[in-house]
């Protein structure tokens, strides 16, 4: 009997019981060098979260209220791993950015299915429940497009694909004007 270790070692198993012996300690050496070098820490440190979009470069946008001042229209790109932020430069190539919004102000928020999966986007309260029916249609049409306007309340606490929730889920932070 063969075994090939992650490292490229093959250890060879006979019935006979020294060998066993030999191949059990060879692969108790090994697991112990993988375990030692894995506490070393190395080349391994640990990375900060990288996007799952492959169009995102990155997960934090601006917060800074300045940054929005201006802004009333919103852009996204909708796919299956996340929404990911064109306009207002704030958010641009952010996966699932926050959006500063200002208490009462009117918004038009605009996404493009990129992925042909059906997708919508909505805003949501702490109680996950839709906010002033906010909410588009939906759409699973590759380039299709969907405006909702709203006005900035402050019970919102996220926008979210609700047919896609664990991926496309960023959250909404509302400040007075």
């Amino acid at each position: 009997m063969a075994l090939i270790l992650s490292n490229g070692v093959h250890l060879m198993m006979t019935p006979n019981s020294a060998d066993r012996r030999t191949f059990l300690s060879g692969v108790a050496g090994t697991l112990a060098a993988v375990s030692v070098a894995g506490c070393l820490g190395g080349d391994d440190e640990p990375t900060e979260p990288e996007p799952v979009v492959d169009a995102a470069e990155s997960l934090e946008g601006d917060t800074d209220p300045a940054a929005w001042q201006d802004v009333d229209e919103i852009v996204f790109d909708g796919y299956v791993g996340g929404w990911v932020g064109v306009e207002p430069p704030a958010i641009d190539r952010v996966e699932n950015p926050t959006l500063v919004l200002v208490a009462g102000r009117e918004y038009e928020i605009t996404w493009e299915n990129m992925d042909g999966v059906h997708h919508n986007i909505a805003f949501w309260d702490a109680d996950q429940d839709v906010v002033e029916e906010y909410s588009t249609d939906g759409n699973e049409t590759i380039g299709k497009v969907e405006t909702l306007e709203f006005q900035a309340t402050t019970t919102m606490e996220n926008y979210l694909c609700e047919y896609q929730q664990a991926g496309q889920i960023g959250a909404v932070r509302v400040i007075d004007g």
